[in-house]
């Protein structure tokens, strides 16, 4: 009785000689934390914390028929807070042809609290750390961020963020850099899904495609307000830029410029811009200058499609077709042109005279 009394008043432990009570050497602390952890089967150390199978490890000291029932009953209720309290892990391993491992998280509140988790390895030609942390579920904050460095890929890293859900506001960024890959970057945010607000960026630097880069901005989704740029440096491609907008998708307002400088193309434009669609109001202008191709250039213009009204006019001097010019039209159904050519080579004449031979 005065061991019982003791045990009930103090809500703590009988004092022990380590002799009266042999069992108590056999059991395991008990951690609010929830041992579920992600550990793979074959981690080197234990989950931390452990936990005893037991929930109340001093249960065996009452000796009242009721203390069972309310034994479940605990025992129950200290489940669930565990679920839904806080739980968290630490997984490590060292050899086996993997180097070292290491692998921590921790949630506080479910998937609908605080949670992170974290993993980094070290191996004799990589390394690399990850990790990840979020507040609520997916339409709560969720960032993650990675590095990783070897000696076939050279460095590469990523980062994210979201706030609210994907229909809400996103932004990410990745990069590389290495002798075979050279350097580059890629980034995008979004603000109220594919609908909303929306612009990207990439940059890249050598691994043999010289120096470019290219930039983008959408409001409304492909329907709504949309422009990118993009330019070229080098890798086989010389020079070169583009440039793009549209309003209201492919039936509304479309303008594009492109250009291009090299030692085997020359220097080219090209210019059109297109409202409401193939069957609407379109335009375009072409032009081109370079030692192979000579001088030339088209434009042109056409209201309600090919069944509307069109008119076109192009020349060509030099690039081994002479002089060349026409004009042309049409009206409905009804095509009409003028041209004048002077020098350069028939392939329809060639081409038969080949034949006879």
């Amino acid at each position: 009785m005065n061991r019982l009394y003791h045990l009930i008043y103090t809500g703590g432990l009988p004092m022990t000689n380590g002799s009266e009570y042999p069992k108590s050497q056999d059991r395991n602390p008990i951690y609010t934390y929830n041992p579920d952890s992600q550990q793979p089967a074959d981690s080197y150390y234990s989950s931390y914390p452990f936990r005893s199978d037991q929930p109340y490890p001093y249960a065996h000291y009452y000796h009242h028929s009721s203390s069972q029932q309310e034994m479940h009953i605990h025992q129950a209720d200290s489940q669930m807070g565990r679920k839904q309290g806080m739980n968290g892990y630490i997984n490590g391993s060292i050899g086996d042809g993997k180097g070292i491992i290491l692998d921590t998280g921790g949630e506080l509140g479910g998937k609908h609290g605080v949670g992170f988790n974290t993993d980094g390895h070290v191996t004799f030609n990589s390394i690399g750390t990850h990790a990840s942390a979020h507040l609520g579920d997916q339409y709560g904050i969720n960032v993650h961020g990675g590095a990783d460095l070897n000696t076939n890929q050279g460095l590469q890293f990523n980062t994210g963020g979201q706030v609210g859900g994907k229909h809400v506001l996103n932004a990410q960024a990745d990069g590389h850099l290495g002798l075979s890959q050279g350097g580059g970057f890629s980034t995008e945010a979004q603000l109220g899904g594919k609908y909303g607000l929306g612009a990207q960026a990439n940059g890249q630097i050598g691994g043999g495609q010289g120096a470019g880069f290219n930039t983008g901005a959408q409001l409304g989704g492909e329907y709504g307000l949309g422009a990118h740029a993009k330019a070229q440096i080098g890798g086989g491609q010389e020079t070169g830029f583009s440039t793009l907008a549209q309003l209201g998708g492919e039936h509304g307002l479309n303008a594009h410029a492109n250009s291009h400088l090299g030692i085997s193309q020359g220097a080219g434009l090209n210019t059109g811009a297109q409202l409401g669609g193939e069957s609407g109001l379109g335009a375009h202008a072409n032009v081109h200058l370079g030692i192979s191709q000579g001088a030339g250039f088209n434009t042109g213009a056409k209201l309600g499609g090919d069944n509307g009204i069109g008119a076109h006019a192009k020349g060509q001097l030099g690039g081994g077709q002479g002089v060349d010019l026409g004009i042309g039209g049409h009206v409905g159904g009804h095509n009409g042109q003028l041209g004048i050519k002077f020098g350069g080579k028939d392939k329809e004449l060639k081409e038969s005279k080949d034949i006879k031979e």
